[in-house]
């Protein structure tokens, strides 16, 4: 009895800590909705305009901590006590898995939205086992930066495939003594998605279904793609320092024009084209590399938003969760907040355009997304494939002894 009361106490304080006190009017619904902050205000302006269309009900929005990890925890403590003090959660891309087979989050309703008017990877993303999850808010991809500048004066195309882009760098940035290429290599989360690039753009991929019924098949992808980064090395191409970089470490390099090609996430742009960069209006965009014959793909981000299965208003929540992902609140958000759009009619809209003419670049890219391994155990999947990979770039194990490693742990998990 005591051991219960105590756990009561623990996530009541968890609760309050997280969302702080509030009652509703008498007779009023309160939905809680919790996301990260977003000091654009355009989270917090969607709110009151739909709180002034629908009288007896009041949506809150609950801003949450800006670290991921601890976002993460905060909503696992309030669910897995099954919580009713949130409403609607928005979630990273990988959490879905995790929160899907828990039963936390509720699948979405037959007919709440048009799956067609959704880029393909946002919308993969919230898919566990065949069932839809969610609605995906904003996105996020990995994108190769260039000096366009450097390419035109030397005659050089925007290169394609992987032997394009080593001449590319042989012919104009190892003669001025530039890197050529800085990426995310450090042992963290953004080494994974820069990996799962290689390895896709190869024409791999390291799906644990596809490990339990082809490891052989699986291991040779994750090796070839291990040696590929290892050649940027080789070849002088990206320094060994890479191996400690995040994505903060690679854009400052680029952005201080000591690189000709850059691989990081949408935010860069605004970094390139800031006041302090030595490289403004001198970057271009362009999809990653990928080997002849192949295709690329880049690594998906961004947040989605579900409804937690122990609300006690499930009718209200979903209506405010299709009016949050609408095409409206979509633009409101890249306008404001330069959020990127999951829906492909807000890449055409005037007036986003308008705001971020780099959008329609952006657009090239998201429509060749992937998402990263989908597994209700994702940060052992993380973890598994960060320690090895890293290991093998480190060269303190061979590529092929990685592979294996890899796919022997994930095929552990992958029967979990």
């Amino acid at each position: 009895m005591k051991g219960g009361l105590l756990l009561a106490a623990v996530l009541a304080a968890t609760v309050a800590l997280v969302l702080g006190c509030s009652t509703p009017e008498e007779g009023e619904i309160e939905i809680i909705f919790a996301a990260g902050n977003d000091p654009s205000g355009a989270t917090d302006s969607l709110v009151v305009e739909y709180n002034a269309s629908h009288p007896g009900v009041i949506v809150k929005f609950q801003p949450m901590p800006a670290n991921t990890d601890t976002q993460h925890d905060n909503y696992v403590t309030i669910l897995s006590a099954r919580g009713t003090a949130i409403d609607l959660y928005s979630l990273d891309v990988i959490w879905t898995a995790e929160f899907a087979k828990a039963g936390w989050i509720a699948p979405l309703p037959d007919g709440l939205i048009d799956p067609g008017d959704f880029l393909e990877g946002p919308l993969a993303s919230l898919t566990y086992e065949g069932v839809l999850y969610g609605v995906p808010w904003f996105t996020d991809a990995g994108v190769m930066y260039y000096r366009k500048d450097l390419l035109e004066e030397a005659g050089v195309p925007v290169p394609e495939t992987w032997d394009e882009f080593r001449r590319a760098c042989r012919q104009v940035a190892l003669p001025r003594g530039m890197d050529g290429f800085v990426w995310q290599g450090a042992r963290y989360e953004g080494l994974i998605c820069d990996y799962l690039e290689f390895l896709w753009g190869l024409g791999g991929s390291i799906e644990l279904d596809r490990i339990r019924t082809d490891p052989a098949a699986v291991e040779s992808d994750i090796a070839a793609a291990i040696e590929l980064a290892l050649s940027f090395f080789d070849d002088g191409l990206s320094p060994e320092s890479v191996l400690t970089y995040k994505e903060e470490d690679s854009r400052r390099l680029f952005t201080e024009g000591q690189a000709l090609f850059h691989r990081n996430w949408p935010y860069a742009w605004s970094m390139a084209e800031g006041e302090e960069s030595k490289v403004k209006g001198l970057v271009g965009i362009a999809p990653l590399m990928h080997a002849d014959g192949e295709k690329s793909y880049s690594t998906i981000g961004g947040w989605n938003v579900a409804v937690s299965s122990y609300t006690e208003h499930p009718e209200e929540a979903l209506e405010f969760l299709a009016f949050i992902t609408s095409e409206r609140a979509l633009k409101l958000r890249a306008i404001e907040g330069g959020y990127l759009p999951t829906r492909n009619a807000t890449y055409e809209d005037p007036d986003v355009l308008a705001a971020n003419p780099h959008f329609g670049s952006f657009f090239e890219v998201f429509r060749n997304t992937r998402n990263r391994p989908s597994s209700p155990h994702y940060p052992r999947v993380s973890d598994t494939i960060q320690e090895h990979v890293h290991a093998a770039l480190a060269r303190e194990t061979a590529p092929g002894d990685a592979a294996a490693a890899i796919v022997s742990e994930l095929a552990e998990i992958a029967d979990l």
